[in-house]
């Protein structure tokens, strides 16, 4: 119960309640991670996921990006086809050692997350959404309740 009251106020099961990657969807149990730092990203359709960042180059992107300093704001990573549970929802995630910041991505790592969700196993080794936003950002290094990074 606690992992799920966390999760809410860290915007992990949050959303619009229409699928994956909301309170409701999925029926999964989500939890904050236990480093790095945990972003939330909105794609132009509405559809949201999350991505834990543990590699120093993804931090300072990220932190750079959520204050305004860089307009590196396209993330990626490499795709994984598994579940986990700050990715609430989806049966996928971002490999939080790989996770970037990009000005230009090729076309082929682009997609929607339910997109991604149904194809996962052949859409590509690296995942790119162009029109995903930065909508949340928090920092797990050293406060496992994951506070608000300031903007």
């Amino acid at each position: 119960m606690r992992s799920i009251v966390l999760c809410f106020f860290a915007g992990a099961c949050g959303g619009d309640g229409a699928g994956p990657g909301t309170l409701d969807g999925g029926g999964a149990s989500c939890s904050l991670p236990t480093g790095g730092l945990y972003a939330t990203f909105r794609h132009g359709n509405g559809e949201m996921y999350q991505a834990q960042i543990t590699n120093p180059s993804g931090i300072d992107q990220a932190i750079a990006v959520w204050r305004g300093a860089s307009t590196a704001s396209i993330p990626s990573g490499e795709l994984r086809c598994q579940a986990q549970p700050w990715n609430f929802g989806w049966s996928w995630h971002l490999d939080p050692l790989t996770v970037q910041f990009s000005d230009f991505m090729i076309e082929a790592c682009d997609g929607i997350p339910s997109y991604v969700e149904a194809h996962c196993a052949t859409f590509g080794p690296t995942y790119c959404p162009w029109s995903a936003q930065l909508v949340e950002l928090r920092d797990c290094r050293s406060d496992r309740a994951c506070p608000a990074v300031a903007r």
